[in-house]
């Protein structure tokens, strides 16, 4: 696990909210905080869709909605002149990413182990920070998912143009 201070907090903002920089993760959940407090559970209620389209690996391909999905929703709420009084969402990696990821490291181990590869943003008193953790399936003591999620997370962010530094 890392902990990383973003150093350009606009650009950064901008790209979470505006852009399709975070398009390849899933919302978990997340709590945005500002005249009222917004909570979103970004796991799909399976009682909003017909049973055709929730059966449907193509129209309903993950068991949390789709960063894109809600990025739009989220972004109206911040609209305005004034920031958040903070917030934190909890990203996974989307499945295929995960398991292309954990491919290239050659160990099967951690196909099997790991649930998700997770990212957690926080933003308060004008700063955010950038958390990097790993659901777990089953326990290991194997830390290589660790290793390499925390590795992905800062090449990620350098060739997104984020800049950040480790948090002391």
């Amino acid at each position: 696990m890392i902990a990383l201070k973003i150093t350009g907090l606009g650009s950064f903002m901008s790209r979470l909210f505006s852009g399709n920089t975070f398009d390849s993760f899933l919302l978990a959940e997340g709590t945005l905080r500002m005249g009222v407090t917004w909570q979103v559970d970004g796991k799909l209620n399976r009682d909003f869709f017909d049973k055709s389209t929730w059966e449907d690996p193509s129209q309903r391909p993950y068991d949390y909605a789709a960063w894109s999905q809600v990025r739009p929703s989220l972004r109206e709420l911040i609209r305005g002149k004034k920031a958040p009084a903070s917030f934190q969402f909890i990203l996974h990696l989307k499945p295929e990413l995960t398991e292309d990821l954990l491919r290239k490291e050659g160990d099967s181990e951690l196909l099997s182990c790991v649930g998700a590869l997770v990212l957690t943003i926080r933003y308060k008193d004008g700063e955010a920070t950038l958390l990097s953790g790993i659901s777990m399936k089953s326990f290991t003591i194997n830390k290589n998912a660790d290793i390499l999620w925390d590795k992905a997370i800062r090449r990620f962010l350098q060739s997104k143009g984020i800049a950040f530094e480790p948090l002391s």
